[in-house]
């Protein structure tokens, strides 16, 4: 059984010189006791070894840590169950969680305990880091589903050696493809647009939930030591405690604990802290601390539909309304968007839209100093002019089917200017917002707005 599981990844003579391994060889790890871990190099030492504890991954370096994996065999998952649960009750699990059955199943020393093996038909070769953290978050997905224990999770974890003694189950023909997992996985994941809302406002850092409180603690037993040390200096470093208060913090903290790990040890936490390349994780402090590390915070919704601007829209009428106004206005785009109020691009994608509908007329002019003019299209005019409405300057209602007019906001206060000579009807006394044009007023060329100079307060409005 093991020489099945692990021959494509194992060679049968190796020279013991860990650089000369192939790109498609590793090694195991194999031990009766946790902390005295040995080499295996070849097929045949792990087949005569009878080592309690191996790896399911093969490693290309001497340290049996994730960074350092080169192939997963198989997928583990830890179940700490009730006296008298049999493996039967385990398969029941995976048929409940929808996955693939596992092919091996071990009973440990501790009833009700197993350790059910997802052997893949394919060793998973690790090429890169992110295949390594894809395969992390199936494992988990893999455990919260059937329940498993949370803190058997990665590759590099030790796992019971498979005897004739220990197996109570095993699938001699099938075995488990990774596009499998691959797909249960995506599966379980919520999609996107049922996930939280964009925008999320964090209220405080890790350090304010109860898992932050009690990593400042000085609980830690041995054992567990290194592991509090690095979790509060990464607390204290994501919460932007300066770099000298973060070594004080960890050396206080280490001098409170029963059994102080030496102050070689504390420098190498600290160092590795302010490299920056790991934050404070909420899973494993909750791991650690057994108490939640979720940060609270609070959503900002969107709008409902019915409340939100209709910006566009009212670009438009703004632009219809500064024409029918003044009638003709000779000003750069950059300055008559400024003027309304209006962010440029709007302004622009309207104002095309307006000139390809033949509502708005342009003269573009050529040369260094030329300048272009806009009005609306005669065309607009007279079909205004045969619904016999009256427009006031500065109303807010055109009626039946035409656009609302939105008050632009400019220089002028909200007061017609004066009319010169050669204006609109050819008057040239002043009106105020509530003064209403006559239907043969609207039939004329109009005037031209210019923009205001810098020693008045009021624009000129001269006769075209």
């Amino acid at each position: 059984m093991l020489h099945e599981i692990f021959d494509p990844v194992l060679p049968f003579i190796s020279r013991y010189k860990i650089e000369k391994l192939h790109k498609d060889t590793g090694v195991l790890f194999s031990a009766d006791v946790k902390s005295d871990a040995r080499l295996v190099w070849t097929l045949p030492d792990l087949l005569e070894s009878e080592k309690t504890y191996i790896t399911s991954s093969t490693f290309f370096g001497r340290r049996r840590q994730r960074r350092y994996v080169r192939h997963v065999m198989a997928i583990v998952c830890d179940f700490d169950s009730e006296p008298g649960t049999t493996f039967d009750d385990i398969l029941g699990r995976y048929y409940t969680a929808h996955l693939p059955l596992p092919e091996l199943i071990i009973a440990t020393a501790t009833p009700g305990h197993y350790q059910a093996w997802n052997v893949f038909d394919v060793p998973l070769r690790i090429k890169h880091e992110l295949l390594l953290a894809k395969e992390y978050k199936v494992h988990e997905a893999m455990v919260k589903a059937l329940g498993a224990d949370l803190n058997a999770i990665g590759p590099e974890r030790w796992v019971r050696r498979p005897s004739e003694e220990n197996i109570v189950y095993y699938d001699h023909y099938s075995r488990t493809s990774w596009d499998e997992l691959c797909t249960w996985y995506d599966a379980q994941r919520p999609s996107r647009a049922a996930s939280a809302p964009k925008k999320v406002v964090f209220v405080g850092t890790v350090l304010a939930t109860p898992a932050g409180k009690r990593i400042q603690d000085a609980a830690a037993e041995r054992g567990c030591r290194n592991k509090w040390a690095y979790g509060l200096g990464l607390c204290l470093y994501d919460a932007g405690i300066l770099a000298s208060d973060i070594r004080n913090k960890l050396h206080s903290w280490n001098r409170a604990i029963k059994e102080p790990l030496p102050l070689s040890d504390i420098e190498t936490i600290f160092r590795s802290v302010m490299s920056g390349r790991h934050h404070a994780s909420s899973r494993v402090l909750e791991s650690i601390t057994g108490l939640s590390a979720r940060i609270k915070g609070w959503y900002k919704w969107a709008k409902p539909r019915n409340r939100r601007r209709d910006h566009l829209f009212e670009v438009k009428d703004d632009i219809i309304s500064d024409l029918l106004r003044y009638g003709t206005v000779a000003e750069t785009q950059r300055a008559w968007s400024s003027r309304l109020g209006v962010a440029l691009r709007s302004f622009k994608l309207m104002l095309a839209a307006l000139r390809e509908e033949g509502i708005v007329t342009a003269t573009v002019g050529h040369g260094r100093y030329a300048s272009s003019s806009y009005c609306l299209s005669d065309a607009f005019l007279k079909s205004l002019e045969e619904s016999q409405y009256q427009v006031a300057v500065g109303s807010e209602d055109f009626s039946k089917g035409l656009p609302i007019v939105h008050k632009a906001h400019s220089s002028l206060g909200g007061t017609c200017p004066s009319l010169g000579k050669g204006g609109l009807a050819g008057t040239s006394s002043c009106c105020d917002s509530s003064l209403l044009f006559p239907k043969n007023m609207i039939s004329g060329s109009g005037g031209v707005w210019r923009k205001p100079n810098d020693d008045s307060t009021d624009g000129s409005f001269r006769g075209s």
